[in-house]
């Protein structure tokens, strides 16, 4: 049995050094590649670490709005070294990992009168020991400290409500790993379209004529605004039936939706796929319902990121989810991908009849409802129990 490390050895660091995020990024190719080489992986993160919502933190607009907690935002980069480890070189004695990327929220509480706040929502991510010390808990005391140095940030928030309101949430490849650290897992289904052609003859049903536009790269900010609208209208509605409750969720913001696109883009050209034309990355139609997806290049499946739908009756939402599942699936055939998946947070298929019945005829129980292999997990704020706590969109667009 390998003996735990003592904890007066290990050190939690936050860092800004390049060459040992390159060094740590190098250490988490060998796992996490995917169909790029090990040199395009470290590079996909050096792009998307140096994308806008990465370096929220040097916003201008940022700076002005949150002048007290801009700092935090972005990307910020950690490791645990272990001090009693022979100190051989530079990085000899690191041997933990990990990544959050820091982005505003908002949320409604019993202590907010009634009004919506504005929160720091932490996400973990890039969680790795190295392969010669696994096994001996340091990724646990990494966790630990982690959640120690942002509850620091949290306690000394010093008046600034978006800090006041922390809170610290991941996406788990490993199960329930986390619960003995604080984080509840709140698991949201996965939904996987395979028969395609006929969603389209006996759903969609000519939506592929659909009056409106695709969506190319950064084209659609003016969309991106109209979801603060529904969602805080969902939060005030929460909060009524749930006055008791924290209730969160992460901000739709248009540098969300350029870091999937952004690393959308990097892995179509990394894994060879420079002749795909005219990709696009949603679209909306004329009232302004719109779509917006990523390509899954390693699974050769288009992702729904977003749905928007302004508040109508259920049968004319369902007529414009039509049109715009259309345009999902035409996107899906013109890469030749084989499916279409996306959260039931994002499109519950309960709500909408003739989807259901549907997809409970055309495909199999195990991808009607899969299990989700990003588990959706939050370390509750202080002075909340995790069954008091609710998590609005919790969905694709969160996701880091």
């Amino acid at each position: 049995m390998t003996a735990s490390p003592h904890e007066d050895n290990l050190v939690f660091e936050s860092y800004s050094d390049p060459e040992l995020r390159k060094w740590t990024h190098s250490a988490n190719g060998r796992v996490w590649k995917g169909l790029l080489t090990l040199e395009q992986y470290v590079q996909r993160e050096q792009v998307m670490g140096s994308s806008d919502i990465s370096q929220k933190d040097k916003s201008d607009e940022t700076i002005s709005r949150y002048p007290k907690s801009c700092q935090w935002l972005g990307q910020r980069y950690f490791v645990l070294r272990d001090t009693s480890l022979p100190d051989d070189g530079k990085f000899s004695q690191v041997v933990s990992s990990c990544e959050t990327l820091n982005r505003i929220g908002y949320c409604i509480h019993p202590g907010s009168n009634g009004k919506i706040e504005p929160a720091l929502i932490v996400c973990i991510g890039g969680v790795f020991t190295f392969e010669n010390h696994r096994g001996k808990g340091y990724a646990k005391s990494m966790i630990t400290k982690l959640n120690e140095f942002y509850d620091n940030i949290r306690d000394e928030s010093e008046g600034a409500l978006e800090l006041k309101n922390l809170l610290i949430n991941l996406y788990s490849e490993v199960g329930d790993y986390y619960s003995p650290l604080g984080y509840k897992s709140m698991h949201v289904p996965l939904h996987r379209l395979t028969k395609l052609n006929e969603l389209t003859e006996y759903y969609c049903q000519g939506g592929s004529d659909a009056n409106g536009k695709c969506l190319g790269f950064d084209d659609y900010e003016d969309l991106v605004k109209l979801h603060e609208g529904q969602f805080n209208k969902s939060l005030m509605k929460l909060h009524k039936n749930n006055p008791e409750k924290f209730i969160f969720t992460v901000a739709s913001d248009s540098d969300i939706f350029k870091w999937f696109q952004e690393r959308d883009l990097f892995i179509m050209k990394g894994s060879g796929r420079e002749s795909q034309e005219n990709v696009s990355f949603g679209f909306a139609m004329n009232d302004n319902s719109h779509i917006i997806w990523h390509h899954n290049w390693y699974g050769n499946s288009l992702i729904i990121v977003k749905i928007y739908i302004p508040e109508e009756s259920l049968q004319r939402k369902e007529a414009k989810l039509k049109q715009l599942l259309s345009q999902a699936i035409k996107e899906t055939h013109h890469h030749g991908m084989h499916e279409v998946e996306f959260w039931d947070s994002e499109i519950p298929i309960k709500q909408y009849p003739q989807l259901f019945q549907l997809l409970t005829k055309l495909e199999d129980d195990s991808k009607v409802f899969s299990d989700n292999g990003s588990l959706s997990a939050v370390r509750p704020p202080k002075g909340y129990t995790a069954d008091k706590v609710i998590w609005d969109n919790n969905t694709k667009f969160c996701w880091f």
